[in-house]
This record gives structure tokens, C-alpha cells and sequence, in this order.
């Protein structure tokens, strides 16, 4: 995930650090056209820390690091506190989004939850009487997000695989009782080449094909 950080310059006194993230909240900017820098400066004029948001994505598709994680945002007064705000450029009352910034949503929201487990996604007038995110944000594709990932599926390719010998030093090739004890209970396929053999597996729901990529260590190649 590309996240550019600007270096923006906080009001250390000012900021509260503690801020364990259970959640997401969504927000627009209410400014067709602006950059992180801007929506800093504005809120360092209310008096504040610096930017409310840990996150901004420009309609480009560009995400930028707002706040630190780990501090206390200024962006939805009563959830401040375990939240990580992410606020998107546009005036999303009268805009439809970009298809760039939408894809940046998603892949924000799924690093997050890579990082700090299933956090739940609210729009910021579900938790205060406000219109933000706007009447036009597509806040229930990004709420629906669990749900499409729970439904997904792929299947493991892994690399080439090292070959085995006997104990005189003779070639055999590849051990696949060794090789298949990676994947108890699952469906595997031997696929080779010119430069040597691997291993696809069956469709499987995409946790299964998280799971082993992490138990495959440098064996893992892709999920496809």
C-alpha cells in the first residue's frame, strides 16, 4: 500500500496519543478540489493539532498519511477515540467519485483491517447529525466490503519446487509426500515447465488461500 506521507508539521501539545483503533469513519472534504496540505492548514486555523484525519485519498487515487495512527483524530466529536478517519477530496452532495479514489478506499480499508483486524466502517452521519460523507459517497460499497471478501476465492500457485535426493546423493525430485503435508485437506494440482514443477491447488475461499500463503513462507508465489 503507497501511502505518501507530506511530513506535516502537528502542534505536538496539542495532540492525544492512546489510539487503539476498533473502527473506521468515512468522511468528505466538502471541497471539490483540495490536497492534504489544505485541509491541514484549514484545520490548524480551528485551532486544532493539525489535520483531523489519519488518511486523505485525492480523487486520483492517491493516499496520503494524515494524523498518526496512534493518535487521537479530530473528525467525528464522540468517536474520536479508537477511530481512524479517512477523509475523501470532493463535495460528495453533489459529485459522483472517481473511480481511482474508490479503488483507493477499498485498498485503504482492506490494509487497515490487514493491520489492525476487522474494524468496523461507519460514515460520519451514522455516529452525529451531519450529511457527511454526502448523499452521493458510496458508503454502503465500503460497508458491503466484509461481506464481498467473505464470498471471494482464489487458488495458491507456488513457486518452482527444490528437488529432493537420496542419502547417496542420487537425484529423485521433487518429495511431494514432503511438499503435501503444506496443504492437509486440500486438492492439488502438479503443474511443470522447461524450468521445473510447482503446484496449483483448488479454488478455495480467499481466507483459506491468506492462510497458506503465510504457512508457505518463500514457496508461495500467488493467489489467483
Amino acid at each position: 500500500m503507497n501511502i505518501i506521507d507530506t511530513n506535516l508539521k502537528f502542534i505536538s501539545s496539542k495532540l492525544g496519543y492512546g489510539n487503539v483503533p476498533n473502527k473506521i469513519i468515512l468522511h468528505h472534504a466538502e471541497a471539490s478540489k483540495c490536497t492534504v496540505q489544505d485541509v491541514h492548514s484549514w484545520h490548524l486555523n480551528n485551532g486544532w493539532a493539525g489535520i483531523g484525519y489519519h488518511y486523505f485519498i485525492r480523487k486520483d487515487g492517491s493516499v496520503y498519511k494524515g494524523r498518526p495512527d496512534g493518535a487521537i483524530g479530530s473528525h467525528c466529536q464522540g468517536s474520536n477515540t479508537g477511530s481512524l478517519g479517512i477523509c475523501f477530496e470532493g463535495n460528495y452532495m453533489k459529485e459522483t467519485m472517481p473511480t481511482a479514489q474508490h479503488n483507493a478506499g477499498i485498498d485503504l480499508i482492506k490494509y487497515l483491517r490487514g493491520k489492525y483486524g476487522n474494524l468496523t466502517i461507519y460514515g460520519h452521519k451514522e455516529l452525529l447529525a451531519t450529511e457527511c460523507p454526502g448523499s452521493k459517497f458510496p458508503l454502503a460499497d465500503f460497508k458491503n466490503l466484509k461481506k464481498n471478501e467473505e464470498t471471494a476465492t482464489g487458488y495458491i500457485v507456488t513457486t518452482y519446487l527444490p528437488n529432493g535426493y537420496r542419502g547417496d546423493g542420487s537425484f529423485v525430485g521433487v518429495d511431494l509426500e514432503y511438499v503435501l503435508y503444506y496443504f492437509k485437506g486440500v486438492r492439488c494440482y502438479v503443474k511443470s515447465d522447461s524450468k521445473g514443477v510447482w503446484i496449483e491447488t483448488q479454488v478455495l475461499p480467499i481466507e483459506k488461500c491468506k492462510e497458506l500463503q503465510k504457512t508457505l513462507g518463500s514457496w508461495f508465489y500467488a493467489i489467483r
